[in-house]
């Protein structure tokens, strides 16, 4: 059965007759447009896009190797950050398409082999939140979208579009439950390079292990998410407090307090809580909760939390059109906090200080056919005022998706 492409249709057969021969290309743009109506230093409308360029590549159908696939994934960011531009002074940025530079990139360059129906072994280049944290990009605001890990801890945690060299081993299956563990090259020369081959610039060793249970409940099968892992990270950091001495930096000066390592906790769970129809598994209604927190030695902020719920297909008329709802919260480290306050008292300067953050994104999202989506939403943040920069942040934004 051949699977359902995008704009460009079968483009005269030519599609089919690839993945009779086990390829799929895929092209895909995403452009996501925000004005904000209060907060910043000015009124400004800013837009962001990505274009994507996907081939999926399954190996038993190309060469008779059972269980071996493989994806390779070019992806390009352009546009503008209204965070930036309007001088926002959030930590999430309301556009979360924008970021880790402007270039073309090979994001996803992998080779999958499963060994059976229990384990499956990945290889290649790859962002840990494919893996690892996974949670769906619905909302626009960067805080509620994708793996949780990369929101605090980005610096040297690369979700999408940056990959690393990386490898993966799963014991189990994604339809009941599983463990995994992964280990990622840090590399800092990724996060401006796209098509860096270079293992010399790695700094060490992101190792990721998970835990996943997919149950199923009540009579009508109401089916669940639920994701516990946590992480390492062996290039270490500097700690945000102390010395070298294991005094307060900002008091005796001298060197950073460096720790061999950076670790983290995180969950992810997501449930099916309600269906008007029981027996139609497209329309329901889902919840989801998603908590992360890092070490408070080396990280500015060290917790967050987000909650929400998404309707697919709240009206029978429109069963592709969706309404969401998402809030929650970042929390700076105190230890952090304190550090930039005692500099600024002595030093008689105004550095800002990570504060705390929560937010809020209603979004409806329109399906005008299976492979355009528009999707209008209304963001809501709010901080601690600073002399730069307001308490309240309310964004107006546009979310466009289309499948080539």
């Amino acid at each position: 059965m051949s699977p359902k492409f995008g704009l460009l249709g079968n483009l005269g057969g030519v599609r089919d007759t690839l993945w009779e021969h086990g390829i799929l290309l895929n092209l895909g743009y995403v452009y996501e447009g925000a004005t904000n109506a209060v907060g910043g230093t000015r009124t400004l409308a800013r837009g962001a896009a990505q274009f994507t360029a996907k081939g999926l590549f399954d190996f038993e159908k190309m060469f008779g190797l059972e269980g071996g696939s493989g994806v390779v994934t070019l992806s390009q960011r352009h546009g503008r950050d209204l965070t930036l531009d309007a001088h926002l002074g959030t930590q999430t940025s309301v556009e979360e398409i924008y970021g880790r530079s402007r270039i073309w990139r090979l994001s996803q360059f992998w080779y999958d082999q499963k060994f059976g129906p229990w384990v499956d072994l990945k290889i290649g280049r790859m962002p840990s939140g494919d893996d690892f944290a996974g949670f769906a990009c619905e909302f626009q605001l960067n805080a509620l979208c994708g793996a949780p890990t990369g929101k605090i801890a980005g610096n040297y945690i690369y979700n999408f579009p940056v990959s690393q060299w990386a490898t993966r081993l799963r014991v189990g299956t994604a339809d009941t439950a599983y463990v995994q563990v992964g280990a990622y090259q840090v590399n800092p020369d990724n996060l401006v390079e796209g098509f860096s081959f270079n293992f010399s610039k790695g700094t060490g060793a992101l190792i990721l292990s998970e835990a996943g249970w997919f149950p199923k409940f009540g009579g009508s099968g109401y089916a669940g998410s639920y994701k516990v892992g946590g992480w390492y990270e062996t290039s270490g950091g500097n700690d945000v407090y102390l010395n070298d001495r294991r005094l307060p930096f900002a008091q005796y000066r001298g060197q950073p307090l460096h720790h061999d390592g950076r670790n983290g906790l995180y969950f992810v769970g997501v449930q099916e809580v309600y269906r008007p129809d029981p027996a139609n598994t497209v329309r329901n209604v889902s919840a989801f909760v998603r908590a992360v927190a890092s070490d408070r030695d080396t990280s500015v902020y060290s917790a967050q939390v987000t909650s929400g719920l998404v309707y697919k297909g709240w009206c029978a008329e429109r069963p592709n059109d969706w309404i969401g709802l998402g809030v929650g919260q970042t929390t700076p480290n105190p230890r952090a906090v304190e550090a930039i306050e005692q500099g600024n008292l002595i030093n008689r300067t105004n550095r800002r200080m990570p504060a705390q953050e929560r937010f809020v994104e209603a979004f409806y999202s329109i399906a005008v056919t299976d492979n355009v989506v528009v999707r209008p939403n209304i963001q809501y943040i709010t901080r601690r005022a600073t002399p730069e920069h307001k308490p309240d942040v309310v964004v107006f934004g546009l979310t466009s998706l289309i499948t080539f």
